[in-house]
């Protein structure tokens, strides 16, 4: 049997022996006490030591009022599905109020992936060059934000992927002449799907200058959850739509063997790797059952295991919430050298006054080293980003 002490070494069962149970009782309480004051310094501890750590976010959302008023203007939309966003997250479109943000929460640099994207004004997006100026206008200007604070932001391209010859032209200018990290691309039902031919030339030359992709969820209000309406209720088209999105593109992505001609291709996926680490089981069940016993061969000329090929993807840590089991997930899924900080600020109730402290909260909670939890944070980052 264990043998419980106190402070002083002495067993519970002499302590009780030479004090009385009275004492003993009371001893016991002070020694629950003592434990629990431990406990309590360790978690400040582990929280300044945390604090120290250089954190990095990897997924985090900038953008510019100048954009929104194109798009209205060149026959977008009007008011544009983003206006009233942008009205309402100061931490989106202001400069001053985002480096306020990040150093009370102790983010060193952000990542920043545009919004919106430009299939938010289909008739805009829909014209080479109308597509390719609204891009120009919003790479213009977080190029000046990045050169402004080199240290603090890094920029991620907004595409217009109208055309591949359009599309490739600003991924080139972005990333070569205004040092971007990479660009994005939106994945839906209702934009081109990523396993589409015109997006061949980008994977190809984003391994060239060896850049990351980020992926980003793009389902509107308007693509109804049943045929019979018009619009999505509930929030449906966000809540689960856009995990359904992502997890949609990884599997085009795989299945169509984009990694096997690219093994290089670093892609990002939004939201802790969407909803495949959680059904990693289940989709290799259903790959078995219909090809096994329903006579349904994939169209893929990838090897099995199938579900091996998802684990080229990188992932961020964006849980919308204290959910440190589905970043657990995702760690065990991917591994850890695929896992990026990321809180998708300031895309909360409180302009990411949420996202960035629980997701910071999350990645401490991880049942991983603190080798690991460092990776997490910023040197996976740094690699990608090709800092040191």
């Amino acid at each position: 049997m264990k043998r419980e002490s106190g402070k002083d070494g002495i067993s519970r069962r002499q302590l009780l022996k030479r004090t009385g149970i009275g004492a003993g009782i009371m001893a016991l309480s002070n020694i629950s006490i003592a434990k629990s004051g431990q406990q309590e310094k360790l978690e400040k501890h582990d929280a300044v030591l945390q604090n120290r750590i250089r954190k990095i976010d990897f997924y985090a959302h900038f953008s510019f009022v100048r954009l929104i008023d194109f798009l209205e203007k060149s026959g977008g939309p009007r008011p544009h599905v983003f206006r009233q966003l942008f009205s309402n997250t100061p931490t989106l479109i202001d400069l001053d109020q985002r480096l306020r943000h990040m150093d009370k929460y102790g983010i060193e640099a952000d990542v920043l992936v545009p919004l919106p994207w430009l299939e938010t004004a289909p008739s805009v997006h829909a014209d080479p060059k109308l597509a390719a100026k609204a891009a120009k206008i919003f790479n213009g200007d977080l190029a000046k934000v990045v050169s402004r604070y080199p240290d603090r932001f890094f920029g991620v391209a907004l595409l217009p992927t109208t055309n591949p010859e359009v599309m490739m032209s600003e991924f080139e200018s972005a990333v070569k002449d205004l040092g971007f990290a990479g660009g994005v691309i939106a994945v839906g039902p209702t934009v081109k799907r990523p396993d589409h031919k015109d997006y061949e030339p980008l994977y190809r030359r984003a391994v060239e200058l060896d850049v990351p992709l980020w992926l980003h969820p793009s389902r509107p209000l308007n693509y109804p959850d049943y045929i019979d309406e018009k619009v999505s209720k509930y929030q449906v088209w966000q809540g689960f739509g856009w995990l359904m999105d992502s997890s949609t593109a990884m599997v085009r992505i795989v299945f169509s063997g984009i990694f096997q001609r690219y093994p290089n291709l670093k892609l990002v996926i939004h939201h802790h790797g969407a909803l495949v680490p959680l059904f990693a089981k289940r989709l290799e069940s259903g790959w078995d059952f219909f090809e096994h016993s329903g006579g349904v061969k994939e169209a893929t000329q990838i090897l099995r295991p199938y579900i091996n090929h998802f684990k080229n993807f990188y992932c961020d840590t964006a849980t919308q919430g204290f959910e440190p089991l589905l970043l657990q997930l995702a760690y065990e899924f991917f591994g850890v050298d695929h896992i990026l900080f990321g809180t998708d600020t300031p895309m909360d109730a409180k302009a990411g006054g949420v996202h960035t402290p629980e997701t910071d909260r999350c990645v401490r909670a991880l049942n991983i080293s603190e080798a690991d939890k460092k990776k997490i944070y910023n040197s996976n980052a740094l690699r990608l980003l090709k800092r040191t």
